[in-house]
């Protein structure tokens, strides 16, 4: 039987973190900016669905910046510390 080391462990699940989580929150986001998108075009005559299209593609856009900064200083973490 061979035992892995903390750091193959720790290396392991950020892994896991980065390829599976992170890329399914970068889809959600974008999922949602494009919702916005969508409702903007559509919507083109109602003014007050226009805004609400207007706030789904800012919070999509926040949600990308936050989620990519994040991503950033994580992996500079992991790859600094390991």
């Amino acid at each position: 039987m061979k035992t892995g080391t903390i750091r193959e462990l720790l290396t392991s699940a950020g892994d896991l973190i980065l390829d599976s989580v992170v890329i399914l929150l970068f889809a959600l986001a974008l999922v949602v900016f494009i919702w916005g998108v969508i409702k903007y075009v559509i919507n083109a005559d109602n003014e007050d669905e226009r805004q609400k299209g207007k706030k789904f593609m800012f919070w999509g856009i926040i949600a990308l910046a936050v989620m990519l900064t994040v991503w950033g200083i994580v992996s500079i973490v992991i790859n600094t510390v390991l």
